[in-house]
Protein backbone atom coordinates (compact mmCIF):
# COMPACT_ATOMS: atom_id res chain seq x y z
CA UNK A 1 0.00 0.00 0.00
CA UNK A 2 0.82 3.69 -0.31
CA UNK A 3 0.65 5.82 2.00
CA UNK A 4 -0.80 9.46 1.92
CA UNK A 5 1.77 12.08 2.62
CA UNK A 6 2.24 15.45 3.88
CA UNK A 7 4.24 17.41 2.23
CA UNK A 8 6.87 19.21 3.48
CA UNK A 9 9.17 22.21 2.97
CA UNK A 10 12.17 22.04 0.54
CA UNK A 11 15.10 20.22 2.22
CA UNK A 12 13.40 20.31 5.46
CA UNK A 13 13.50 15.99 5.24
CA UNK A 14 11.08 13.37 5.31
CA UNK A 15 7.31 13.64 3.90
CA UNK A 16 4.90 12.62 6.78
CA UNK A 17 2.70 9.33 6.32
CA UNK A 18 -0.84 10.08 7.78
CA UNK A 19 -2.28 7.04 6.96
CA UNK A 20 -1.97 3.87 8.25
CA UNK A 21 -4.53 1.26 7.01
CA UNK A 22 -5.41 -0.67 3.86
CA UNK A 23 -2.18 -2.89 4.59
CA UNK A 24 -2.97 -6.45 4.58
CA UNK A 25 -2.62 -8.21 8.03
CA UNK A 26 -2.01 -12.05 8.57
CA UNK A 27 -2.21 -13.10 12.42
CA UNK A 28 -0.98 -16.09 12.35
CA UNK A 29 -2.97 -17.79 15.65
CA UNK A 30 -6.61 -16.48 16.68
CA UNK A 31 -6.40 -18.64 20.18
CA UNK A 32 -7.01 -16.48 23.22
CA UNK A 33 -9.35 -13.47 23.64
CA UNK A 34 -6.74 -11.18 23.05
CA UNK A 35 -5.63 -12.07 19.77
CA UNK A 36 -9.50 -12.05 18.46
CA UNK A 37 -9.66 -8.49 20.11
CA UNK A 38 -6.67 -7.47 18.00
CA UNK A 39 -7.88 -8.73 15.02
CA UNK A 40 -10.87 -7.01 15.30
CA UNK A 41 -9.63 -3.33 16.17
CA UNK A 42 -6.86 -4.27 13.63
CA UNK A 43 -9.72 -3.99 11.23
CA UNK A 44 -11.40 -0.94 12.61
CA UNK A 45 -8.26 0.65 12.17
CA UNK A 46 -8.56 -0.20 7.93
CA UNK A 47 -5.90 -2.98 8.21
CA UNK A 48 -7.51 -6.11 6.01
CA UNK A 49 -6.80 -8.26 8.57
CA UNK A 50 -6.47 -12.29 7.53
CA UNK A 51 -7.14 -14.74 10.69
CA UNK A 52 -5.65 -18.32 11.10
CA UNK A 53 -8.47 -19.57 13.08
CA UNK A 54 -6.90 -22.86 14.96
CA UNK A 55 -9.75 -22.34 17.48
CA UNK A 56 -13.27 -23.14 16.68
CA UNK A 57 -14.28 -19.66 18.37
CA UNK A 58 -16.69 -17.32 15.70
CA UNK A 59 -14.45 -14.74 13.38
CA UNK A 60 -14.92 -11.46 14.04
CA UNK A 61 -16.46 -8.93 11.73
CA UNK A 62 -14.39 -7.84 8.90
CA UNK A 63 -11.75 -10.55 8.81
CA UNK A 64 -10.73 -13.09 6.30
CA UNK A 65 -10.64 -16.88 7.77
CA UNK A 66 -7.99 -19.21 6.53
CA UNK A 67 -6.81 -22.54 8.42
CA UNK A 68 -3.34 -23.61 7.51
CA UNK A 69 -1.00 -25.60 9.83
CA UNK A 70 1.52 -23.27 11.40
CA UNK A 71 4.21 -25.55 10.73
CA UNK A 72 3.58 -25.77 6.90
CA UNK A 73 6.03 -23.31 5.86
CA UNK A 74 5.19 -23.90 2.30
CA UNK A 75 1.40 -23.22 2.85
CA UNK A 76 2.24 -19.99 4.69
CA UNK A 77 4.71 -19.17 2.05
CA UNK A 78 2.33 -19.56 -0.92
CA UNK A 79 -0.53 -17.68 1.26
CA UNK A 80 1.40 -14.47 1.94
CA UNK A 81 2.62 -14.53 -1.53
CA UNK A 82 -1.01 -14.19 -2.35
CA UNK A 83 -1.30 -11.10 0.12
CA UNK A 84 1.45 -9.40 -1.25
CA UNK A 85 4.77 -8.51 -0.74
CA UNK A 86 4.15 -5.84 1.94
CA UNK A 87 2.16 -7.94 3.98
CA UNK A 88 2.02 -7.42 8.30
CA UNK A 89 2.53 -10.33 9.69
CA UNK A 90 1.42 -11.00 13.38
CA UNK A 91 2.79 -14.49 15.13
CA UNK A 92 1.34 -14.44 18.97
CA UNK A 93 3.23 -17.15 21.10
CA UNK A 94 0.88 -19.84 21.97
CA UNK A 95 -1.12 -20.74 25.01
CA UNK A 96 0.81 -21.52 27.77
CA UNK A 97 0.99 -24.86 29.10
CA UNK A 98 1.64 -25.80 32.72
CA UNK A 99 4.64 -27.44 33.50
CA UNK A 100 7.29 -27.42 36.02
CA UNK A 101 10.74 -27.88 35.67
CA UNK A 102 10.59 -31.01 37.65
CA UNK A 103 7.43 -32.93 36.15
CA UNK A 104 7.34 -32.09 32.80
CA UNK A 105 7.79 -34.73 30.56
CA UNK A 106 8.83 -35.32 26.83
CA UNK A 107 5.49 -35.30 25.18
CA UNK A 108 4.57 -31.91 27.04
CA UNK A 109 8.46 -30.73 26.11
CA UNK A 110 7.55 -31.82 22.22
CA UNK A 111 4.31 -30.27 22.17
CA UNK A 112 5.76 -26.84 23.42
CA UNK A 113 8.71 -26.94 21.37
CA UNK A 114 6.45 -27.47 18.27
CA UNK A 115 3.83 -25.00 19.16
CA UNK A 116 6.34 -22.23 20.33
CA UNK A 117 10.13 -21.67 18.60
CA UNK A 118 9.37 -23.97 15.70
CA UNK A 119 6.19 -22.55 14.43
CA UNK A 120 7.90 -19.10 15.16
CA UNK A 121 10.49 -19.85 12.85
CA UNK A 122 8.60 -21.42 10.35
CA UNK A 123 6.46 -18.31 10.20
CA UNK A 124 9.92 -16.37 9.89
CA UNK A 125 11.25 -18.31 7.18
CA UNK A 126 8.25 -18.20 4.79
CA UNK A 127 8.03 -14.17 5.58
CA UNK A 128 11.31 -14.20 4.48
CA UNK A 129 10.64 -15.66 1.71
CA UNK A 130 7.74 -14.23 0.34
CA UNK A 131 7.80 -10.43 1.79
CA UNK A 132 9.55 -7.72 0.36
CA UNK A 133 8.96 -4.46 2.50
CA UNK A 134 6.57 -5.98 5.18
CA UNK A 135 6.71 -6.44 8.73
CA UNK A 136 7.18 -9.53 10.79
CA UNK A 137 5.65 -8.84 14.69
CA UNK A 138 6.06 -11.44 17.29
CA UNK A 139 3.91 -11.35 20.16
CA UNK A 140 5.08 -12.25 23.32
CA UNK A 141 4.80 -11.30 27.23
CA UNK A 142 6.87 -10.34 29.89
CA UNK A 143 7.86 -14.09 30.45
CA UNK A 144 10.26 -13.53 27.60
CA UNK A 145 12.60 -12.42 30.66
CA UNK A 146 10.74 -13.16 33.73
CA UNK A 147 10.11 -16.84 35.23
CA UNK A 148 6.72 -17.53 35.41
CA UNK A 149 6.55 -20.19 38.43
CA UNK A 150 4.73 -22.65 37.48
CA UNK A 151 5.35 -22.23 32.76
CA UNK A 152 8.77 -22.73 32.37
CA UNK A 153 8.25 -24.45 28.70
CA UNK A 154 6.36 -20.80 27.94
CA UNK A 155 9.55 -18.44 29.39
CA UNK A 156 11.44 -20.87 27.16
CA UNK A 157 9.76 -20.60 24.19
CA UNK A 158 9.35 -16.78 24.82
CA UNK A 159 12.57 -16.23 25.20
CA UNK A 160 13.74 -18.02 22.25
CA UNK A 161 11.34 -16.24 20.08
CA UNK A 162 12.85 -13.15 21.28
CA UNK A 163 16.42 -13.82 20.20
CA UNK A 164 15.11 -15.27 16.72
CA UNK A 165 13.51 -11.91 16.29
CA UNK A 166 16.81 -10.25 16.58
CA UNK A 167 18.28 -12.87 14.28
CA UNK A 168 15.47 -12.18 11.79
CA UNK A 169 15.68 -8.23 11.99
CA UNK A 170 19.30 -8.43 10.76
CA UNK A 171 18.70 -11.39 8.14
CA UNK A 172 15.59 -9.84 6.30
CA UNK A 173 17.08 -5.90 7.08
CA UNK A 174 18.47 -5.95 3.01
CA UNK A 175 14.60 -7.32 1.89
CA UNK A 176 13.50 -4.11 3.40
CA UNK A 177 11.28 -6.63 6.16
CA UNK A 178 11.16 -5.12 9.43
CA UNK A 179 11.24 -7.43 12.45
CA UNK A 180 10.03 -6.72 16.21
CA UNK A 181 9.43 -8.26 19.28
CA UNK A 182 6.65 -7.10 21.46
CA UNK A 183 6.05 -8.06 25.42
CA UNK A 184 2.92 -7.87 26.39
CA UNK A 185 1.72 -7.74 30.37
CA UNK A 186 -1.50 -8.97 31.70
CA UNK A 187 -4.76 -7.42 30.17
CA UNK A 188 -8.16 -7.54 30.61
CA UNK A 189 -9.04 -10.21 28.28
CA UNK A 190 -6.63 -12.58 29.91
CA UNK A 191 -8.87 -13.07 33.42
CA UNK A 192 -10.19 -15.40 32.42
CA UNK A 193 -7.23 -17.38 32.73
CA UNK A 194 -6.81 -16.00 36.63
CA UNK A 195 -4.54 -18.49 38.89
CA UNK A 196 -3.89 -20.49 35.43
CA UNK A 197 -0.02 -19.93 34.80
CA UNK A 198 1.56 -17.44 37.21
CA UNK A 199 1.32 -15.26 40.57
CA UNK A 200 0.84 -12.35 37.73
CA UNK A 201 -3.12 -13.45 37.96
CA UNK A 202 -3.42 -12.73 41.28
CA UNK A 203 -4.85 -9.18 41.54
CA UNK A 204 -2.88 -7.74 38.30
CA UNK A 205 -3.97 -4.87 38.61
CA UNK A 206 -2.24 -4.33 41.51
CA UNK A 207 0.96 -4.70 39.76
CA UNK A 208 0.89 -2.06 37.65
CA UNK A 209 1.64 1.04 38.95
CA UNK A 210 -1.45 3.03 36.61
CA UNK A 211 -3.68 0.70 38.92
CA UNK A 212 -5.62 -0.28 35.48
CA UNK A 213 -5.22 -3.01 32.91
CA UNK A 214 -4.76 -2.31 29.37
CA UNK A 215 -6.89 -3.27 26.60
CA UNK A 216 -6.18 -5.40 23.77
CA UNK A 217 -7.25 -2.52 21.27
CA UNK A 218 -4.32 0.04 23.42
CA UNK A 219 -2.47 -2.94 21.93
CA UNK A 220 -3.61 -2.85 18.48
CA UNK A 221 -2.12 0.98 18.41
CA UNK A 222 1.40 0.19 18.60
CA UNK A 223 0.77 -2.65 16.18
CA UNK A 224 -0.92 -0.14 13.78
CA UNK A 225 2.40 1.93 14.37
CA UNK A 226 4.74 -0.50 13.56
CA UNK A 227 2.80 -1.49 10.18
CA UNK A 228 3.09 1.96 9.23
CA UNK A 229 5.46 3.96 7.09
CA UNK A 230 6.11 5.93 9.89
CA UNK A 231 7.93 3.19 12.07
CA UNK A 232 10.50 2.61 8.75
CA UNK A 233 13.28 3.20 10.51
CA UNK A 234 12.64 1.12 13.46
CA UNK A 235 14.12 -2.42 13.10
CA UNK A 236 14.90 -5.68 15.72
CA UNK A 237 13.15 -3.47 18.65
CA UNK A 238 12.18 -5.07 22.11
CA UNK A 239 9.30 -3.41 23.34
CA UNK A 240 7.34 -3.33 26.13
CA UNK A 241 3.73 -2.82 26.05
CA UNK A 242 2.98 -3.21 29.43
CA UNK A 243 1.71 -0.66 31.25
CA UNK A 244 4.67 -0.36 33.45
CA UNK A 245 4.40 -3.85 34.65
CA UNK A 246 7.46 -4.14 34.41
CA UNK A 247 9.05 -1.24 36.31
CA UNK A 248 6.66 -2.88 39.57
CA UNK A 249 7.21 -6.45 38.67
CA UNK A 250 9.26 -7.67 41.91
CA UNK A 251 7.15 -6.08 44.45
CA UNK A 252 3.88 -7.67 44.45
CA UNK A 253 4.60 -9.30 47.56
CA UNK A 254 4.34 -6.87 49.56
CA UNK A 255 1.81 -4.37 47.67
CA UNK A 256 4.92 -1.44 47.37
CA UNK A 257 3.46 0.95 45.33
CA UNK A 258 4.67 4.46 44.74
CA UNK A 259 2.04 7.17 45.46
CA UNK A 260 1.76 10.60 43.89
CA UNK A 261 0.19 13.87 44.96
CA UNK A 262 -3.41 13.80 45.14
CA UNK A 263 -5.04 15.62 42.68
CA UNK A 264 -8.45 16.05 42.41
CA UNK A 265 -8.03 17.84 38.66
CA UNK A 266 -6.46 14.56 37.18
CA UNK A 267 -9.05 13.40 34.42
CA UNK A 268 -9.70 9.70 33.98
CA UNK A 269 -6.99 8.55 31.64
CA UNK A 270 -7.80 7.63 27.94
CA UNK A 271 -7.88 4.26 27.33
CA UNK A 272 -9.19 3.22 23.64
CA UNK A 273 -11.97 5.18 22.11
CA UNK A 274 -12.56 5.28 18.86
CA UNK A 275 -10.88 1.99 17.10
CA UNK A 276 -9.56 4.72 14.51
CA UNK A 277 -6.01 6.46 15.09
CA UNK A 278 -6.74 9.31 17.63
CA UNK A 279 -6.50 12.75 16.40
CA UNK A 280 -3.15 14.70 17.03
CA UNK A 281 -4.77 18.05 16.18
CA UNK A 282 -5.62 20.52 18.99
CA UNK A 283 -2.66 19.16 21.62
CA UNK A 284 0.31 21.20 22.99
CA UNK A 285 3.96 20.48 23.20
CA UNK A 286 6.73 21.89 24.48
CA UNK A 287 10.14 20.87 23.25
CA UNK A 288 13.26 21.77 24.55
CA UNK A 289 16.18 22.33 22.31
CA UNK A 290 13.38 22.33 19.44
CA UNK A 291 15.19 25.04 17.02
CA UNK A 292 17.68 22.67 15.44
CA UNK A 293 18.23 19.17 14.48
CA UNK A 294 16.22 16.33 15.69
CA UNK A 295 14.04 18.87 18.31
CA UNK A 296 13.16 20.67 14.94
CA UNK A 297 12.41 17.57 13.13
CA UNK A 298 9.97 16.56 15.90
CA UNK A 299 8.50 19.77 15.86
CA UNK A 300 7.77 19.99 12.09
CA UNK A 301 6.03 16.32 12.42
CA UNK A 302 4.00 17.27 15.27
CA UNK A 303 2.89 20.81 13.79
CA UNK A 304 1.87 18.70 10.38
CA UNK A 305 -0.23 16.31 12.36
CA UNK A 306 -2.09 19.38 13.54
CA UNK A 307 -0.81 20.11 17.03
CA UNK A 308 0.59 23.14 18.66
CA UNK A 309 4.24 23.30 20.01
CA UNK A 310 6.66 25.57 21.62
CA UNK A 311 9.62 25.35 20.56
CA UNK A 312 11.97 25.76 23.16
CA UNK A 313 15.64 26.75 21.85
CA UNK A 314 18.75 28.95 23.39
CA UNK A 315 22.00 29.01 21.18
CA UNK A 316 21.18 29.28 17.80
CA UNK A 317 18.17 32.05 17.07
CA UNK A 318 18.76 31.55 13.11
CA UNK A 319 18.25 28.19 12.76
CA UNK A 320 15.48 28.43 15.04
CA UNK A 321 13.48 30.83 13.52
CA UNK A 322 14.07 28.50 10.17
CA UNK A 323 12.20 26.02 11.60
CA UNK A 324 9.37 28.28 12.68
CA UNK A 325 9.28 29.95 9.20
CA UNK A 326 9.32 25.94 7.84
CA UNK A 327 6.15 25.15 10.24
CA UNK A 328 4.40 27.89 9.31
CA UNK A 329 5.09 27.69 5.82
CA UNK A 330 3.12 24.47 6.13
CA UNK A 331 -0.17 25.82 8.27
CA UNK A 332 0.96 24.74 11.58
CA UNK A 333 0.78 26.32 14.80
CA UNK A 334 4.02 27.03 17.06
CA UNK A 335 6.26 30.01 18.70
CA UNK A 336 9.76 30.62 19.89
CA UNK A 337 10.60 31.10 23.53
CA UNK A 338 14.18 30.90 24.39
CA UNK A 339 15.36 29.34 27.32
CA UNK A 340 18.24 27.36 29.26
CA UNK A 341 17.58 24.23 30.38
CA UNK A 342 19.89 25.00 33.11
CA UNK A 343 18.06 27.89 34.84
CA UNK A 344 14.98 26.17 36.99
CA UNK A 345 13.19 30.17 36.37
CA UNK A 346 13.45 30.65 32.70
CA UNK A 347 11.93 26.78 32.05
CA UNK A 348 9.11 27.86 34.75
CA UNK A 349 8.48 30.67 32.56
CA UNK A 350 8.25 28.78 29.55
CA UNK A 351 6.23 26.32 30.81
CA UNK A 352 3.81 29.21 31.69
CA UNK A 353 3.98 31.19 28.51
CA UNK A 354 3.01 27.85 26.79
CA UNK A 355 0.21 26.84 28.95
CA UNK A 356 -1.55 30.89 28.49
CA UNK A 357 -0.79 30.75 24.48
CA UNK A 358 -2.75 27.33 23.97
CA UNK A 359 -4.80 26.63 27.50
CA UNK A 360 -2.24 23.84 29.02
CA UNK A 361 0.42 21.49 27.71
CA UNK A 362 -0.06 17.57 26.90
CA UNK A 363 2.96 16.98 25.70
CA UNK A 364 6.75 17.33 27.01
CA UNK A 365 9.57 16.60 24.84
CA UNK A 366 13.01 16.88 26.81
CA UNK A 367 15.78 16.73 23.68
CA UNK A 368 18.17 19.70 24.56
CA UNK A 369 21.83 18.16 24.78
CA UNK A 370 24.83 19.12 24.55
CA UNK A 371 27.89 16.52 22.84
CA UNK A 372 31.68 18.03 23.25
CA UNK A 373 32.61 14.50 21.55
CA UNK A 374 35.94 14.97 24.19
CA UNK A 375 37.47 11.86 24.74
CA UNK A 376 37.88 10.54 28.58
CA UNK A 377 40.78 12.64 29.12
CA UNK A 378 40.08 15.41 27.79
CA UNK A 379 37.53 16.45 29.93
CA UNK A 380 38.14 18.96 33.05
CA UNK A 381 35.20 19.36 35.73
CA UNK A 382 33.97 22.57 34.89
CA UNK A 383 33.01 20.75 31.15
CA UNK A 384 31.66 17.73 32.96
CA UNK A 385 29.44 19.44 35.12
CA UNK A 386 27.81 21.60 32.47
CA UNK A 387 27.38 18.80 30.32
CA UNK A 388 25.80 16.67 32.77
CA UNK A 389 23.63 19.84 33.96
CA UNK A 390 21.89 20.19 30.86
CA UNK A 391 21.78 16.43 29.11
CA UNK A 392 20.17 14.78 32.52
CA UNK A 393 20.00 18.24 34.92
CA UNK A 394 17.60 19.99 31.96
CA UNK A 395 15.34 16.94 31.27
CA UNK A 396 14.59 17.04 35.29
CA UNK A 397 13.73 20.47 35.65
CA UNK A 398 11.92 20.51 32.64
CA UNK A 399 10.13 18.07 33.50
CA UNK A 400 9.39 19.70 37.15
CA UNK A 401 8.08 22.96 35.00
CA UNK A 402 5.80 21.42 32.89
CA UNK A 403 4.32 18.94 35.80
CA UNK A 404 1.31 20.98 37.08
CA UNK A 405 0.31 21.82 33.58
CA UNK A 406 0.26 17.88 32.34
CA UNK A 407 -1.12 16.57 35.99
CA UNK A 408 -4.30 18.58 34.03
CA UNK A 409 -3.88 16.89 30.61
CA UNK A 410 -6.30 13.82 29.27
CA UNK A 411 -3.26 12.06 27.78
CA UNK A 412 -0.44 13.68 29.53
CA UNK A 413 2.75 12.26 27.38
CA UNK A 414 6.71 12.68 28.39
CA UNK A 415 8.81 11.60 25.62
CA UNK A 416 13.28 11.78 26.38
CA UNK A 417 15.07 11.88 23.49
CA UNK A 418 18.54 9.19 24.30
CA UNK A 419 20.83 7.29 22.20
CA UNK A 420 21.73 4.11 21.71
CA UNK A 421 24.91 5.48 23.73
CA UNK A 422 23.19 4.74 26.78
CA UNK A 423 23.94 0.67 26.37
CA UNK A 424 27.02 1.31 23.99
CA UNK A 425 29.89 2.48 24.47
CA UNK A 426 30.53 5.69 21.85
CA UNK A 427 34.86 5.71 21.78
CA UNK A 428 34.29 9.64 21.05
CA UNK A 429 32.81 11.09 24.61
CA UNK A 430 32.36 8.94 27.31
CA UNK A 431 30.62 11.42 29.27
CA UNK A 432 27.91 12.13 26.18
CA UNK A 433 26.91 8.05 27.19
CA UNK A 434 27.12 8.68 30.67
CA UNK A 435 24.14 11.37 30.48
CA UNK A 436 22.39 9.18 27.98
CA UNK A 437 22.91 5.74 30.59
CA UNK A 438 21.33 8.23 33.32
CA UNK A 439 18.25 9.14 31.03
CA UNK A 440 17.46 5.48 30.42
CA UNK A 441 16.80 5.42 34.16
CA UNK A 442 15.71 8.56 34.64
CA UNK A 443 12.73 7.96 32.26
CA UNK A 444 11.61 4.78 33.98
CA UNK A 445 12.20 6.03 37.10
CA UNK A 446 9.75 9.05 36.16
CA UNK A 447 7.38 6.67 34.43
CA UNK A 448 6.78 4.52 38.01
CA UNK A 449 6.43 7.87 40.48
CA UNK A 450 4.00 9.56 37.38
CA UNK A 451 1.62 6.77 37.00
CA UNK A 452 -0.55 7.39 39.72
CA UNK A 453 -1.09 10.72 37.57
CA UNK A 454 -1.87 8.84 34.28
CA UNK A 455 1.28 10.41 32.95
CA UNK A 456 3.54 8.05 30.73
CA UNK A 457 7.21 8.55 30.83
CA UNK A 458 9.14 6.94 27.44
CA UNK A 459 12.65 7.33 25.92
CA UNK A 460 13.41 7.61 21.84
CA UNK A 461 17.04 5.97 21.76
CA UNK A 462 18.41 7.19 18.45
CA UNK A 463 20.89 6.14 16.41
CA UNK A 464 23.15 7.81 13.59
CA UNK A 465 21.07 10.75 12.90
CA UNK A 466 21.77 13.11 9.69
CA UNK A 467 21.88 16.12 11.54
CA UNK A 468 22.13 19.93 10.06
CA UNK A 469 25.41 21.09 10.88
CA UNK A 470 27.05 17.61 11.75
CA UNK A 471 29.94 16.44 9.44
CA UNK A 472 28.42 13.71 6.95
CA UNK A 473 25.31 13.62 9.28
CA UNK A 474 27.34 11.56 11.80
CA UNK A 475 27.63 13.09 15.49
CA UNK A 476 31.70 11.51 15.43
CA UNK A 477 34.87 13.01 15.50
CA UNK A 478 35.82 13.97 12.21
CA UNK A 479 39.06 11.84 12.80
CA UNK A 480 36.55 8.54 13.23
CA UNK A 481 34.67 9.04 10.14
CA UNK A 482 36.23 6.97 7.54
CA UNK A 483 35.51 3.52 9.92
CA UNK A 484 32.29 4.74 9.82
CA UNK A 485 32.00 5.54 6.04
CA UNK A 486 33.06 2.14 5.32
CA UNK A 487 31.22 -0.08 7.81
CA UNK A 488 27.79 1.69 8.52
CA UNK A 489 26.65 -0.40 10.10
CA UNK A 490 22.36 -0.30 9.67
CA UNK A 491 20.84 -3.13 8.06
CA UNK A 492 18.17 -1.56 6.67
CA UNK A 493 20.70 0.65 4.63
CA UNK A 494 20.31 4.24 5.73
CA UNK A 495 20.31 6.49 8.67
CA UNK A 496 17.65 8.39 10.28
CA UNK A 497 16.61 11.58 10.08
CA UNK A 498 15.00 14.01 12.43
CA UNK A 499 11.38 13.53 11.19
CA UNK A 500 11.86 9.51 12.04
CA UNK A 501 12.29 10.48 15.34
CA UNK A 502 9.44 12.95 14.80
CA UNK A 503 7.24 9.90 13.63
CA UNK A 504 7.99 7.74 16.69
CA UNK A 505 8.18 11.03 19.19
CA UNK A 506 4.40 11.63 17.72
CA UNK A 507 3.20 8.37 18.54
CA UNK A 508 4.46 7.72 21.94
CA UNK A 509 2.63 11.59 22.47
CA UNK A 510 -0.70 10.25 21.10
CA UNK A 511 -3.47 9.17 22.82
CA UNK A 512 -2.93 5.67 21.81
CA UNK A 513 0.02 5.07 23.36
CA UNK A 514 -1.39 4.96 26.89
CA UNK A 515 -0.45 1.75 27.32
CA UNK A 516 3.34 1.95 27.15
CA UNK A 517 5.63 3.88 30.15
CA UNK A 518 9.26 3.42 31.11
CA UNK A 519 9.90 1.76 27.93
CA UNK A 520 13.50 3.09 25.74
CA UNK A 521 12.97 2.52 22.00
CA UNK A 522 15.85 2.07 19.95
CA UNK A 523 15.25 4.31 16.67
CA UNK A 524 18.52 2.94 14.70
CA UNK A 525 18.13 1.51 11.14
CA UNK A 526 19.06 -2.16 13.38
CA UNK A 527 22.67 -0.80 13.76
CA UNK A 528 22.63 -2.37 17.78
CA UNK A 529 22.08 -5.85 15.82
CA UNK A 530 25.21 -5.50 14.49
Amino acid sequence: MEHAFVPVPEGAGKPYPVSRGGKPVFLTDDRGPVARRLARSLSDRGFSVVLNCLSEEPVPENCRKVRIDPLDQEGLEQLLRGLGPETCVLHPAPPPLRADVALADDKLWDRAFREGPLAALQTARAAGNALRGGSLVFLGDLHAEKPTGCAFLHSLGCAAVQMLCREAALDFAPKGISCHYVQRGVMESDLSNRNSRSNLYNEPQLQYPGRRLPEAEELAGLLSFLFSGEAALLNGADLRADGGMSLYYGEQETGKRPEGPADPEVPAPFLHGDPRRPSPKGRTALITGGGKGVGAGIARVFCAAGMRVCIGWNSSRELAEKTLAEIQAMGGEAFLYRADVTDRAQLEAMAAATAERYGGIDVLVNNAALQPNLFLHEYDEETFRRVWDINIGGYWRALQACLPYLRRSRSPRVVNLSSIHGKRPTLFDPVYAMTKGAIRMFTREAALELASSHITVNAVELGGCRIEGKTGGFPFKVRRLPEIERNPGHPLGGMCDPEDAGFLALYLAGEEASNITGAGIRLDAGSMLV
